[in-house]
C-alpha cells in the first residue's frame, strides 16, 4: 500500500522482517490470549451468531400410533456485534542511531520490541480490566474475599473449597467445567505456602507446589501465573510499580478452537486492517525532514465476553463462562 506522505520521501510498506519480530515479541508473562483465542475475521465490523439454549429443554417425545410427532421449534439465533479497532504506536529511528550502534543493538528491531511490547500491554490491560470487574459476570459468578477468608490467611482459609465453587458456578450455567485458571503471581505465591496444598502434594514426586500440581489437585487444563508488571506513573516522574493483573484469580471455559454452538469465555476478534499484513504488522515509512524512519506497529482487535446470560433477564450481557475471586489474597 503506497500513501502520500507529506513529510517524507518514502511511501508507507508493510515490512515483513520486523512484522515477524513483533509477532515473536515474547509474551510468557501474558494471559490474556489464553482467556481470549483469536478469531481472524474479514471485516472490520460485522456481527456474528448467538445461538439460543433450547436444546436443553427437554420435550414429550411419546407419540401414539396414528398422530404426528411433537413438532419442536428450532433454536433461537440473534446476533451480537463487533467492531475491530485499530491500535497503533510508532517510533522515529534516527540516521544517528543507526550509524553509532554497535553490536548487538539494532534500532530497527529494539525500537519495534519496544513498540510492540506496548501494544500488547495495553491489551492485557484490556483484558485485565475486562475480567476482573464483576459487573461483567452473571450473578452468582463473582465472589470477593475478605479477612479471614482470603487466602494469606493460613489458618481459616479455604482455597480448594473457593476454587471448587467457582467451577461448580459455572458447571450450572453451561454444563461444562471452567478449564483455564489465572492465578497472579502475588496470589500463586501465597498459595505455594498454603497448608491445604502442601498437604496434598506431600507424597508427590517432587513436593512442590506448582501451577502442573494446581491443575492436577483441581482438573483445570492450564493455570496461568501472569507475572506481568506495570508503571502507573506519568512520564517523566518517579515509576510507581505494580503487578497487573494483582490479586484476583480467574477461571474460565476456553474451548480448544473457535466454533459455532459451543460455549467460549470470550474470543478477541483480529481483523487484518487495510494493509492486509496480518492482525498485527509492522509498516515503516521515511521521514527525511526527520532524518528518519518511522517504524509502527498495528493491530486491529475487539474483545469480547461471548457466553453471555439470557437476553430479557437482569445475566443479559453478563458472562456465564467465567468466575471471578476478588482479593483472594490481602
Amino acid at each position: 500500500m503506497a500513501v502520500y506522505n507529506p513529510s517524507g520521501a518514502g511511501s508507507v510498506h508493510i515490512d515483513r522482517a520486523l512484522t515477524n519480530i513483533s509477532l515473536g515479541w515474547p509474551n510468557a508473562n501474558l494471559a490474556g490470549s489464553a482467556l481470549f483465542p483469536a478469531v481472524n475475521v474479514q471485516k472490520q465490523t460485522d456481527k456474528y451468531y448467538v445461538f439460543g439454549r433450547e436444546g436443553w429443554l427437554p420435550e414429550s417425545d411419546l407419540r401414539a400410533p396414528g398422530t404426528m410427532a411433537n413438532e419442536v421449534t428450532g433454536a433461537q439465533l440473534s446476533t451480537d456485534q463487533y467492531y475491530a479497532s485499530e491500535h497503533s504506536l510508532q517510533i522515529a529511528v534516527t540516521d544517528e542511531e543507526r550509524a553509532n550502534a554497535d553490536d548487538p543493538i539494532s534500532p530497527d528491531r529494539d525500537g519495534t520490541n519496544i513498540v510492540t511490547s506496548k501494544i500488547m500491554l495495553g491489551r492485557e490491560r484490556t483484558i485485565q480490566t475486562l475480567v476482573t470487574t464483576t459487573a461483567n459476570y452473571a450473578s452468582g459468578l463473582s465472589t470477593t474475599l475478605s479477612g479471614t477468608s482470603q487466602w494469606s490467611d493460613f489458618a481459616n482459609s479455604d482455597p480448594i473449597n473457593d476454587l471448587r465453587t467457582g467451577k461448580i458456578a459455572v458447571n450450572a450455567r453451561i454444563f461444562t467445567d471452567p478449564n483455564v485458571a489465572v492465578i497472579p503471581y502475588q496470589v500463586m505465591s501465597k498459595l505455594e505456602d498454603h497448608p491445604d496444598f502442601l498437604e496434598r502434594i506431600k507424597y508427590s514426586e517432587r513436593g512442590i507446589f506448582s501451577p502442573d500440581l494446581l491443575s492436577a489437585i483441581l482438573g483445570f487444563d492450564r493455570v496461568l501465573v501472569p507475572g506481568v508488571g506495570i508503571n502507573t506513573a506519568n512520564l517523566g516522574q518517579p515509576a510507581s510499580l505494580g503487578y497487573l493483573w494483582g490479586k484476583d484469580v480467574v477461571l474460565a471455559y476456553v474451548p480448544a478452537a473457535p466454533g459455532l454452538k459451543i460455549p467460549a469465555f470470550g474470543y478477541e476478534f483480529a481483523w487484518a486492517g487495510s494493509g492486509g499484513g496480518g492482525p498485527q504488522y509492522v509498516d515503516r515509512w521515511r521521514e527525511d525532514r526527520r532524518k528518519s524512519d518511522l517504524v509502527r506497529v498495528c493491530r486491529y482487535y475487539d474483545l469480547k465476553l461471548v457466553a453471555q446470560g439470557d437476553a430479557g433477564t437482569s445475566d443479559a450481557g453478563k458472562s456465564i463462562a467465567g468466575y471471578v475471586i476478588k482479593a483472594a489474597v490481602a
